[in-house]
């Protein structure tokens, strides 16, 4: 029988270790359950791989029901030698080819022991698709999925959420 899968302690000095590393010291794999924008129910799995001496952060994401996969994405985190800074970039069954987006927050506080959050445009415009991608590090070792977007002329909001731990079973299918 196997037994829930213990969260790595995270390094006592939070504030002072850089994101990539934060990150890749929760690497492997998560599984849980969300709630899409329609307000159905989904499983989640989300794994997190650090590449090349933790220069890059590597997430796969899957959202399935009962019948199939309704959702994938790839997303990379690193650091954006152009703009300076950090930056993700993500590819999905959603968008027909790359988004970037910055890095707007990095924080901790009393849920989170890590909340990135990635922007691509300003929320409040509502000309133009705008979307944001939150990933949430918790305290007891769980870890939060969250995406929000709007499309031109709708407001901004939460529209998929996900709550996962990390797995019992590492040697899932994808």
């Amino acid at each position: 029988m196997n037994k829930p899968a213990s969260p790595p302690s995270p390094p006592s000095d939070i504030l002072l270790v850089p994101l990539l590393n934060r990150l890749a010291h929760h690497r492997g794999l998560y599984t849980g359950d969300g709630v899409n924008h329609a307000g159905d129910r989904f499983h989640a799995k989300l794994e997190i791989k650090a590449e090349l001496d933790t220069q890059l952060i590597a997430i796969r994401f899957r959202a399935s029901d009962a019948d199939n996969a309704f959702h994938e994405e790839r997303t990379w985190i690193t650091e954006n030698l152009l703009k300076g800074g950090i930056g993700l970039w993500t590819v999905s069954t959603n968008t027909p080819g790359i988004l970037e987006m910055e890095l707007v927050e990095d924080t901790n506080d009393g849920s989170y022991s890590t909340r990135a959050v990635f922007r691509l445009g300003n929320p409040d415009d509502l000309s133009r698709f705008r979307q944001e991608i939150s990933l949430s590090i918790r305290h007891d070792g769980g870890l939060e999925y969250v995406y929000s977007w709007g499309v031109p002329h709708e407001k901004f909001g939460v529209k998929t959420k996900a709550l996962l731990r990390p797995a019992v079973d590492t040697e899932q299918d994808w």
